[in-house]
């Protein structure tokens, strides 16, 4: 199989407890699905498999209503995108850029992959 996917898509988001809900957050989602792309390079089109444009739009939809924790997101998110047909293993990650700890971290994250 071959795989297509995103990395490092940025959205802003709500998510967390305390004062994280004050403001949006900025969300980094990297995401890979395996599928045969194999007819969409033979006839140049991407109406013969899974559309970039598709993609990012269920990537959105995982993450419409409240969400509290990274592990919702990111199950959120695969859940949409493991209904996509000729999807095989999905898998995705979601990062909280610099979370609200003490110490500097770059990021915290949780990946789904199934």
């Amino acid at each position: 199989m071959k795989n297509i996917g995103f990395t490092g898509v940025i959205v802003s988001k709500v998510c967390g407890f305390g004062k994280e809900r004050e403001k949006p957050q900025e969300i980094s989602i990297d995401v890979s699905i395996e599928t045969d792309f194999q007819s969409v390079a033979e006839n140049d089109d991407p109406s013969y498999g899974i559309d970039f444009r598709t993609i990012y739009t269920l990537i959105k939809t995982g993450l419409e209503g409240e969400i509290y924790t990274l592990e919702k997101a990111a199950v959120s998110i695969w859940q949409q995108l493991k209904g996509l047909n000729n999807a095989g293993k999905v898998k995705v990650t979601v990062k909280k850029v610099a979370p609200p700890f003490k110490d500097e971290i770059k990021n915290s994250w949780v990946t789904v992959e199934e």
